[in-house]
């Protein structure tokens, strides 16, 4: 097996469940490659079916990924025995489906962190992510949770590259999404009323993005006076809590103050995926 010289050997604990790939198959059991640890496993005949087995090939094959217990841990030979009959199989199922995705989560990132070193950012992502990743299951978990809350990338020192990211995870990691869409009519019978107008809309395009974290929010314009707006979040607590209310704040502001008149005509919401 592959190993830097004084690299140091991390080893799983002992009842833990690790994904292992079947590498070779004898007569008394297996052996197993641990995946993420890098370290050798074995797995004895006794220890791969509850049942009399004549042949382990009728239970697993070399070069599947199956889920194992750790049973005894040998820090001589940097291996560790394992039993494939301890785990049930919805454990079994469970601990390989996070497993998978997980690695599909490293696997983004390594692209995402290739991808701005091309255009000259140069980040260590799994460095950066550490602390957000510690908090979930999966690296997956932690690029969805990015992707629902943008704003943690400012607290990562991450915001040069926070168009990047958002609009890289957006191709590779597929959410609901929850939109707000809005009929509106806006108008100003004041001088420079088309002025004050433009500016009203821009006011509240700008409070939306900030209000969902992206720069998500389109107003387009469907016969004077009415426009159509149109934002989205991954979170529908973003639109109940800080959409709907911002649109009704942000309003009642302009029309107070900047002489123009703003009625919501219509409004929808709708999850699209």
């Amino acid at each position: 097996m592959d190993r830097k010289r004084g690299e140091k050997i991390i080893f799983p604990r002992r009842g833990e469940l690790v994904v292992a790939t079947v590498k070779e198959i004898v007569g008394h059991g297996a052996y197993l490659h641990i995946e993420d640890y890098n370290i050798e496993g074995y797995l004895p005949i006794t220890q791969v079916s509850t049942k009399w087995v004549r042949d382990i090939e009728d239970v697993i094959k070399e070069g599947q990924k199956i889920v194992v217990k750790v049973i005894r841990i040998d820090k001589f030979t940097n291996s560790v025995d394992v039993s494939y009959k301890d785990v049930s199989e919805t454990e079994k199922s469970r601990v390989l489906r996070l497993w998978k995705r997980n690695q599909r989560g490293i696997k983004i990132l390594k692209e995402l962190e290739k991808q701005l070193h091309e255009k000259g950012m140069s980040i260590d992502l799994e460095e950066k992510f550490e602390p957000i990743i510690e908090k979930h299951q999966t690296v997956y978990d932690a690029l969805e949770e990015l992707m629902m809350d943008p704003n943690i990338l400012d607290k990562l020192s991450l915001s040069e590259a926070k168009s990047e990211f958002i609009n890289y995870l957006s191709k590779k990691i597929h959410l609901k999404k929850y939109y707000y869409e809005a009929l509106i009519s806006v108008s100003s019978t004041e001088r420079k009323g088309v002025y004050k107008v433009k500016q009203a809309l821009e006011k509240i395009e700008d409070a939306l993005s900030k209000a969902t974290g992206l720069d998500n929010t389109t107003i387009i314009l469907v016969g004077s006076p009415r426009y159509r707006l149109s934002t989205w979040s991954y979170k529908p607590e973003t639109i109940k809590k800080k959409v709907i209310p911002t649109i009704s704040e942000r309003i009642k502001k302009i029309s107070k103050k900047d002489g123009v008149d703003i009625e919501i005509v219509e409004e929808n919401l709708k999850v699209k995926t």
